[in-house]
């Protein structure tokens, strides 16, 4: 069956003149004046029949009786020439249509003894989603095999198998549909790499983030690909995610194999260089385009000081099922820092800072379990596998989850050394806490006003420690809270090129200028069973405004968000992790280009409360540095108030426009 299913793939890569490469170009120009003459030209349907019985002669291999039956194949030219029913040959303008195909060129040939179907001079070809052009093409109908030669197109992976299928006529007209007929090439998808263990935002010049494993639309080139009968293979091709030329990454592909996978097309290359700007070429080793979704990476570099004392290597692993709505995952780490250093720092309740050979590994272990009616998380930290030290490098916590009413949950929750960080007071710990909230969320609209809403009411047991001191405490607290968070805009450019076919090289949206006026609302009771009790109502309101459109290299593009905020408070909680602190603050958001792709990115709340002792501290800071284009980015990111980092790289996908162009 397998070889069944290949077999029919590389029929129809030959039937469909190379079909396997890429999605969407502009329209061909060439001369068709002769369609319209139809009278004065021959009109060719090929008799699948013949070709059976050719194939019968030559070889004790039938071809399947439903591929036969499907194949329709088309043929107009200014010239046609058909030598004893043997040859026949087409010259001059020639479109052959297959199965809903276009294949034009200057000359087409089949001989039906020999099963050769061949193509010469400006060839191009499209199919659905897929485009090609090139010098020569050569197939053997019969053998299965043929190459095709300098070659460029465009290739759409998501539907490139069923664009192939010699019977998807009735899908044509759906892959046509999803292309963009506007001109518009439109951010679509993309892959992410990070490294560290900061939990990246989305992206606030593209205002979210589509990297999804994958990318779908690819241009491509080759001097030569060889189609044989499990796939097609070639010793050298040329990719790049880009639209526009010159393109600003490409991966050049060396001994690239393609082949069906799963309903999708696989292609992988034993060696893979990256080239960016057309100029430095990286070697990035094996490389996989189509297919499922990338994996993630098994290796990850994570930065924690905390409990680790520094750089970690982790090892992911595949959730394993231990039953049907039950998953374990299990992530080893190795502390490289701790290896290096011979000693710890992390556990402060230990006054021993020697290690053994099990302080150097550490392990995460994730449980979930879920059905339709509720869902159970567990996450369990082990920053050292030394028993004598367990519970000093154990975090847990755990949450079981009901839907009750309309978009809201009953949660039960359990912690152990659960981190809490406080504005001001910074980083503080929850040492062991059990109980139960109900939470509902709603986005809604009022008018032009956005508005996001959070409730939660809960009552729980926490051991923790003193706002005082480092006593630690054990109170039962009930709590309600509430957060709206709403967005009004004021005023945004109107651009009269919004629709042009075209992309800033520093980013794949067109960038709008705009400004918005914020605000956020915080109100939060809580009540403990020492009879005291705090309460706080914050409000925050500011202007965001976004300045220019990343068109030029010099300060082109501005996003600038200044809320104030004012917190009005009774009571006070005996905890340090639930203080309401920081009574006068200010967030500072801002987003600048400093020169073509360099960007600078900083986020920061300052506590300009006088009458308080922390008065003029910066807390929870993020502080980052992009290089911002439009087929890809990188940046790195700094958190200084707790010592965390972490490195990512996004390669930006696009559904491709019908003015793109396949050359490159």
């Amino acid at each position: 069956m397998a070889a069944k299913k290949k077999y029919s793939f590389a029929l129809n890569l030959g039937l469909l003149g190379f079909t396997i490469l890429l999605s969407l170009f502009e329209t061909s120009r060439g001369k068709e004046h002769f369609l319209g003459k139809l009278v004065n030209h021959k009109h060719y349907n090929f008799s699948v029949g013949n070709l059976e019985e050719t194939y019968k002669r030559l070889s004790s291999r039938t071809f399947e009786h439903n591929e036969l039956k499907s194949l329709t194949l088309k043929i107009f030219a200014d010239k046609q020439y058909d030598y004893d029913q043997n040859i026949f040959l087409a010259e001059g303008n020639v479109k052959a249509l297959i199965n809903g195909g276009i294949l034009r060129s200057d000359l087409l040939s089949y001989n039906k003894s020999t099963g050769i179907l061949s193509a010469e001079g400006n060839i191009r070809f499209r199919k659905g989603g897929q485009y090609f052009r090139a010098k020569e093409f050569k197939f053997n109908l019969l053998k299965k095999e043929g190459s095709i030669k300098d070659v460029y197109g465009i290739l759409d992976l998501k539907n490139v198998v069923n664009d192939l299928k010699i019977d998807a006529i009735s899908n044509q007209a759906k892959a046509l549909n999803s292309t963009n007929d506007k001109g518009i090439n439109t951010y679509n998808d993309g892959i992410e790499v990070s490294f560290g263990n900061i939990k990246l935002l989305d992206n606030k010049i593209k205002r979210s983030n589509k990297s999804i494993g994958l990318i779908n639309n690819w241009r491509f080139k080759s001097d030569s690909i060889n189609i044989e009968e499990d796939g097609w293979k070639s010793n050298r091709i040329v990719f790049t995610n880009d639209p526009f030329d010159p393109n600003q990454i490409s991966f050049e592909g060396i001994d690239v194999i393609a082949e069906e996978e799963d309903g999708r097309l696989l292609i992988t290359t034993s060696k893979t260089n990256l080239i960016l700007e057309n100029r430095s070429k990286i070697f990035i080793g094996k490389r996989i385009f189509g297919g499922k979704k990338k994996k993630r990476s098994k290796f990850k570099l994570i930065l924690d000081g905390k409990d680790r004392d520094g750089l970690v290597l982790l090892r992911r692993s595949n959730a394993t099922n231990i039953t049907d709505n039950i998953k374990l995952e299990l992530q080893p780490q190795f502390l490289i820092n701790r290896a290096i250093l011979g000693r710890t720092n992390s556990y402060k309740n230990s006054k021993d800072e020697n290690i053994n050979f099990s302080d150097l590994f550490g392990l995460n272990i994730n449980l979930n379990a879920s059905n339709a009616n509720w869902s159970f998380d567990s996450l369990n930290e082990l920053s050292t596998l030394n028993t004598s030290r367990f519970f000093s490098g154990l975090r847990h916590s755990s949450s079981f989850r009901i839907p009750i009413l309309e978009e809201s949950t009953f949660n039960i929750f359990t912690a152990y050394r659960s981190r809490v960080w406080n504005g001001t007071i910074g980083e503080t710990e929850i040492k062991s806490a059990f109980g139960g909230f109900i939470e509902k969320s709603q986005y809604f609209t009022t008018g032009n006003l956005k508005n996001n809403l959070k409730i939660r009411i809960g009552n729980g047991r926490y051991e923790s420690e003193k706002f005082e001191n480092s006593e630690m405490i054990s109170l039962w607290r009930s709590s309600i809270f509430s957060s709206l968070d709403s967005q009004y805009q004021i005023w945004k450019s109107n651009k009269k090129n919004l629709y042009q076919n075209y992309l800033s090289p520093l980013s794949p949206v067109l960038v709008d200028s705009e400004l918005v006026l914020k605000t956020n609302i915080d109100s939060a009771y809580s009540h403990y069973l020492n009879d005291s009790h705090q309460g706080f109502l914050k409000l925050s309101i500011g202007p965001e405004i976004r300045l220019g459109n990343l068109d030029r290299n010099y300060f082109d593009y501005t996003k600038l968000s200044v809320m104030p905020g004012v917190k009005i408070k009774f009571g006070n909680s005996p905890f340090k992790f639930d203080k309401a602190i920081d009574l006068k603050t200010i967030n500072i958001s801002l987003m600048q280009q400093i020169y073509g792709p360099l960007v600078f990115d900083f986020i920061s709340n300052l506590n300009i409360d006088s009458s308080s002792k922390n008065y003029g501290e910066y807390y929870d800071t993020k502080v980052g540095l992009l290089w911002h284009k439009r087929a890809y980015e990188f940046g790195i990111y700094y958190h200084p108030n707790n010592d965390a980092g972490g490195l990512y790289f996004r390669l930006n996908g696009f559904k491709f426009a019908n003015s793109t162009k396949a050359l490159f």
